[in-house]
């Protein structure tokens, strides 16, 4: 975003906030409710958490030679490390023995031995030691490392996809799946971000409600009337589609003292809250001083099982009591609004859904990120053979 782009959408949020409209899609859109239900939709669903890009954090996670990282929130086991050449790469967190993880949690390691027979891998993947090494003759030779996996390491962000190549390779370009935010996304900096806290908050629904959650601004001058009230303004919000993925922008209740200021001291993060849905569970918000990433997953084989990753990114690392209290509050905040106001909704909704009490839900036409979204995925996983080539921008019509 340029500065006169930045200007252009402070400009439209201003006029929404004065004639009390927002970004409208061209019609309503419905939506079955059987993909919050059925579980044949979860499992088609769950191929998109192994054959696409999925954001796993900021490069800063991953500053130095050995800092590492474990999860298996996308069904499989993952291990993400920085090499002593300085290179990130992302293996199957699975020991080429018997099996077991050579790896828990997150920190430092100059090796990764497994816990089971200690079979031991180098930063690099290299398998390193065998215990009594003649009882496996060419073991070696034909398991010589963990299995890697695809990752990109660009514009401060790291992606992986989850299931080895089929041509073996172990990097690629997010670019063409951003549909045309890269530049955007990288104008932030976000590599020298310091990573804070992170949470996982299990829940009981379907996990496109928590995705749900973060894609309109209809819900948050009633359900967050007390929490956000004076923050942010209720269904006023700026839409733009980047093929699969979208920004939304919310203004802030200061957004209105800029009327009064010259257009060169305008700043669009302190005066709203932005969020980049990033397809197919991510959400990736700008809030002014620091940036929240969710990640969100569906659980096992149920439709009404999801899991929530909450991490906080901060300019800098806190080294004051005082900074560490207020961001610490920031955490606090989006815990008490999401999972203290959103989700308990979510649960409900998902109980609603399986009463038999529609057979379909709209989306108005002030829900644009709503339509975009759900529009995507239907396309997405209609498309059997759905690759790279989806995701660029223009794929999906415009809402």
């Amino acid at each position: 975003m340029t500065r006169q782009d930045r200007i252009a959408l402070l400009k439209r949020l201003l006029g929404h906030v004065e004639s009390r409209t927002t970004a409208m899609a061209d019609a309503p859109w419905q939506n079955a409710v059987s993909i919050y239900t059925d579980p044949e939709q979860a499992a088609k669903e769950r191929r998109l958490f192994r054959e696409r890009p999925l954001l796993m954090g900021f490069s800063s996670e991953w500053a130095g030679e050995g800092t590492y990282r474990t999860e298996d929130l996308a069904g499989v086991p993952i291990l993400i490390v920085r090499t002593g050449e300085g290179e990130l790469r992302a293996f199957l967190n699975v020991c080429r023995h018997r099996g077991a993880q050579v790896a828990k949690g997150s920190g430092q390691a100059k090796l990764f031995a497994c816990p089971y027979h200690a079979w031991t891998y180098e930063l690099s993947g290299h398998l390193r030691g065998i215990p009594d090494e003649r009882c496996f003759p060419g073991a070696r030779a034909e398991r010589a490392s963990l299995t890697q996996l695809p990752l990109c390491e660009k514009h401060g962000l790291v992606w992986v996809i989850p299931s080895p190549a089929r041509d073996t390779a172990t990097t690629f370009d997010i670019d063409p799946w951003l549909g045309g935010l890269g530049p955007e996304l990288r104008s932030y900096g976000f590599a020298k971000w310091s990573f804070y806290d992170r949470r996982l908050v299990p829940e009981r629904m379907n996990w496109k409600l928590l995705v749900d959650t973060f894609h309109e601004a209809y819900h948050v001058g009633f359900l967050h009337r007390k929490s956000l009230g004076d923050i942010l303004y209720g269904n006023v919000a700026d839409f733009e589609a980047f093929g699969l993925n979208h920004r939304l922008v919310f203004p802030r209740k200061k957004l209105e003292r800029l009327r009064d200021q010259p257009e060169e001291d305008w700043d669009l993060m302190w005066n709203t809250t932005i969020i980049y849905s990033l397809f197919p569970n991510t959400l990736l918000m700008v809030q002014g001083d620091h940036v929240e990433l969710v990640r969100i997953f569906p659980r096992a084989d149920r439709c009404d099982r999801a899991i929530m990753d909450l991490a906080l990114y901060v300019p800098e690392p806190p080294v004051t009591e005082e900074r560490r209290t207020h961001w610490h509050k920031n955490m606090q905040l989006v815990l008490d609004v999401v999972t203290g106001e959103d989700f308990p909704q979510g649960r409900a909704i998902q109980a609603g859904l399986t009463s038999g009490a529609q057979t379909h839900m709209i989306y108005g036409r002030n829900e644009p990120g709503m339509i975009h979204y759900h529009r995507s995925l239907r396309a997405v996983l209609a498309d059997t053979n759905s690759s790279c080539s989806g995701a660029r921008a223009g794929a999906i019509p415009p809402v």
